[in-house]
């Protein structure tokens, strides 16, 4: 017997240890669900053990439980004395996934937990990093409270080196940025004093420091006094701020009219100091937009016969494409490929350094030119080909590639699908990937027999990565069929597909067989599987809007105007600024000429976030036809039809109606034949709108 009792608290401690453990051996053996409950009950067992939560948030993440794993962060914050260590790395993750947001609101929640105390280091660390993610935001007052709140206890001698030290894991960089965000906030003075807390952890360097302070004094008006600091900075010979000090004086030069002056201040500065690439691919860079092509070639290379830093590869990317050297671009593209960052993402791309950002603009900027030059990127696909010839081809994998995904970006079909077929021939266990990319490029431009060959292909492949997808590729297989018309076998690959898929993937297959069923004009029985899909997955949100959305379009359809409208306007409700429902509801009150004045704002919300977007443009062209802004009309709906995915026959008959009301009718006339043609094309067409087109085009008597 024991001496003493064990307490209650005691047992469920002792308890909750064991369904930690068997939780651990749960997860060793891949047995997530039980892992997983395991973890919850030791964790009510006893809410004050870390390692409970340690465990329970990466399964969960796994899972793409985001929301769940949000909630334990927050609680082991209120509940443990370490808490706060998760809640950081929960925020990073979202930071990492473009959620800054929600990492903030993570952070934001956490203020004054148990494991967040006020006063403490634990807040600091809090606040610091809710001053970078709003930095990142490029919501640089808000950035500069929480910067404040920092540096103020940081400089007030209340913590030891130590404490410091875990605060601020590099003085000079942090106090740097402290002081970079300050003066962007417009607080020059508060500036200048982060920047000589900076200097402080920088002796070695004091050209730093005149640098920063160039930059408030440029900010409080003093463009003389900031060039002499500047050059302070330029004479100690540094790189480490990149490209900031020319474009710097740049400004400087300009705003004191002596932008003239510019190229020959870098090149006197570049023979003092020639190990200076920052300072060579600058100069290079300006003078290539002057159009001096020999003199930037000479300045990129270097006297090397060729480059591997990423700045010369993007620079020579120009300069071959301007000589036309189809050979080196090739060699240049594939190796700045590999190296400089894809512009995709914008916020991905915004929490880049500024020099890279600018590298990957610019790299993207010169993609751009090269796809939309018809001779020279042929040229290159040409010489790609020849390479691809004979028994030992030396057009490697990576080429192949990504000169795949070049003719895909720039609508090269036909070379696209050699470039994709050629990598994938190249590989065992070709990536999934390959076959996803060229299979959805194919059905985006209408080669649906193509598709269907390429994609059948991956289906019936040996290989286990491939068979893991295979049910990704069903899913586009259906697509193929279905814009062929071949319903019955558009369904059968669905089917097929959601006997194979993980069940993360089944919302978006039911999904998809309801599509098939709308596209197919069965409204009756997509109705049904598309209220099937809100009704079983009111869990994932964007699936049920985007379901919610196309049982509102088949209402529509079915002449139903009231029920379709309400649909949207329920969704409004829970989220006012849903942008497509805006532009949705936005269309049928003006389609039916009412509510035009908000229908117009509506519309603006819509175009104001994706101004390129074809139905967008239509609809707002839309409203002000019914308005009676014919000229303004004809704008919008002449934008919509050169947009990718504009080559629409509704956006073409409307263009029709608004030339037609400007007296254009020839104009007309040709719009309406255009919309006749899509519409004609298409496997199954709206007789409705078929019947309305062949009216206008009758001949006036």
């Amino acid at each position: 017997d024991p001496l003493e009792a064990e307490s209650e608290k005691q047992k469920r401690k002792k308890e909750a240890l064991a369904q930690y453990m068997t939780g651990r051996i749960a997860a060793e053996r891949r047995r997530v669900p039980a892992a997983l409950d395991a973890f919850e009950k030791a964790i009510k067992l006893d809410p004050e053990a870390i390692e409970s939560y340690k465990a329970i948030i990466p399964l969960l993440l796994m899972q793409r439980k985001t929301d769940e794993a949000q909630e334990y962060a927050i609680q082991s914050a209120r509940k443990t004395d370490d808490g706060y260590q998760l809640v950081l790395v929960m925020a990073t993750l979202f930071a990492r996934q473009t959620q800054i947001d929600r990492g903030i609101e993570l952070m934001q929640q956490s203020l004054g937990t148990r494991s967040i105390k006020a006063g403490s280091k634990e807040e600091l660390l809090i606040h610091r990093d809710l001053g970078l993610y709003n930095r990142l935001k490029k919501n640089f007052t808000k950035a500069a409270e929480e910067y404040q709140l920092v540096f103020d206890r940081v400089t007030s001698g209340e913590f030891d080196a130590s404490t410091l030290k875990d605060i601020l894991k590099d003085p000079g960089k942090n106090f740097d940025e402290f002081g970079d965000t300050f003066l962007k906030a417009g607080h020059p003075e508060l500036a200048l004093k982060a920047y000589e807390e900076a200097s402080k952890h920088r002796e070695a360097k004091p050209g730093l420091h005149s640098f920063n302070l160039a930059t408030v004094f440029k900010q409080t008006g003093k463009p003389q006094q900031a060039l002499e600091s500047l050059q302070e900075y330029f004479d100690a010979q540094l790189q480490s701020r990149g490209r900031a000090p020319y474009l710097l004086l740049e400004e400087l030069l300009t705003e004191l009219k002596k932008e003239g002056e510019l190229l020959s201040q870098l090149e006197a500065l570049l023979e003092k100091d020639e190990a200076n690439d920052v300072l060579r691919y600058f100069l290079a860079d300006k003078v290539l937009r002057r159009g001096e092509i020999a003199k930037a070639k000479e300045l990129f290379l270097h006297g090397k016969e060729t480059v591997s830093d990423p700045r010369a590869l993007v620079g020579m990317l120009s300069v071959y494409r301007q000589e036309g050297d189809a050979e080196k671009l090739l060699g240049v593209l594939t190796k700045a490929f590999q190296v400089v960052p894809r512009g995709n993402d914008k916020e991905a791309l915004d929490r880049l350094e500024p020099d890279m950002r600018f590298l990957s603009e610019t790299f993207e900027a010169e993609l751009d030119t090269l796809k939309e030059d018809d001779k020279t990127i042929i040229a290159v696909f040409d010489h790609a080909r020849t390479l691809m010839e004979g028994d030992d081809p030396k057009l490697d994998f990576i080429q192949a590639y990504l000169l795949g995904k070049i003719a895909t970006e720039g609508d090269f079909t036909d070379a696209a699908l050699d470039f994709y077929k050629h990598a994938i021939s190249m590989r065992n266990d070709p990536p999934s990937q390959l076959y996803r990319e060229i299979g959805g490029h194919l059905i985006d431009s209408q080669r649906y027999e193509d598709a269907i060959a390429i994609l059948t292909e991956a289906i019936n492949h040996p290989s286990n990565g491939l068979q893991r997808d295979r049910w990704l590729f069903l899913f586009f297989l259906s697509y193929g069929h279905e814009f062929l018309g071949d319903t019955d076998k558009a369904l059968q690959a669905i089917h097929d597909a959601m006997n194979v898929a993980p069940d993360t993937g089944l919302g978006r297959l039911e999904y998809q067989e309801a599509w098939i069923y709308s596209h197919a004009r069965n409204w009756e029985k997509a109705l049904e599987k598309f209220n099937g899909v809100i009704a079983k997955h009111a869990k994932d949100p964007d699936l049920v809007r985007d379901a919610q959305f196309r049982v509102s379009n088949i209402y529509v359809e079915l002449g139903n105007m009231t029920k379709g409208e309400q649909i949207l306007e329920d969704v409004l409700k829970d989220d006012p600024e849903n942008i497509q429902a805006n532009n949705d509801l936005g269309y049928l009150w003006a389609d039916q000429g009412k509510n035009l004045d908000k229908a117009h704002k509506m519309v603006e919300k819509a175009l104001a976030d994706s101004p390129e977007n074809p139905a967008y443009l239509d609809s707002m062209g839309w409203v002000l036809f019914k308005k009676g802004d014919y000229a303004k009309a004809v704008e919008f709906l002449t934008k919509a039809t050169e947009q990718k995915g504009g080559d629409d026959s509704t956006i073409f008959d409307h263009l029709g109606d608004a030339l037609e009301k400007l007296g254009k009718t020839k104009e007309a006339q040709s719009n309406y034949e255009r919309a006749l043609e899509i519409e004609e094309e298409k496997e199954k067409s709206s007789e409705k709108l078929l019947k309305a087109i062949k009216e206008k085009l009758k001949p006036t008597e």
